[in-house]
């Protein structure tokens, strides 16, 4: 993985790419809900710099197999916790957790992988919930809209 500086805005980036790909899929709502969120705007995270660093992630994976849990194209939990520390201001951390938390809701649908993504971030920053949803099992919650259709991002 690519190193960033610590707070700094290509890390708080990095976090909403990865929770934009937590559900295992690039969805329009999810995208377009991180670029609208309130920290990308106070952060001045641009729909180009945010593609560029979303690229960086998903070639980070790509290249770092060891990256990877075995069963899934995810970042693993361990390597997922030391993108966390990148982010050590207690401010910082509570709005990129509201910030991830809008991303999740962003589509209607909560996948258990995401809502893990949520839980990993409130644990290791020692974070209260702040209407995380409470889950079960690995049922899916919807609010009857379709699945997104996936983002198309600029080659160059």
């Amino acid at each position: 993985m690519r190193h960033y500086k610590t707070n700094s805005t290509p890390a708080v980036a990095r976090l909403l790419a990865a929770t934009v790909l937590a559900d295992g899929g690039l969805g329009q709502d999810e995208f377009d809900t991180a670029m609208q969120t309130e920290l990308a705007a106070r952060l001045s995270i641009g729909q180009v710099e945010f593609e560029r660093i979303l690229r960086e992630y998903c070639d980070d994976l790509l290249m770092g197999a060891n990256y990877l849990d075995a069963v899934h194209l995810k970042l693993a939990d361990e390597a997922f916790a030391l993108l966390l520390e990148d982010i050590r201001d207690p401010a910082l951390q509570a709005a990129l957790l509201q910030a991830m938390q809008d991303v999740v809701k962003a589509d209607g649908v909560e996948t258990a992988s995401e809502v893990d993504l949520l839980g990993q971030a409130l644990q290791k920053w020692g974070l209260s919930p702040m209407a995380v949803p409470a889950r079960t099992g690995t049922e899916l919650r919807t609010k009857g809209r379709p699945a997104a259709a996936p983002v198309l991002l600029r080659t160059s």
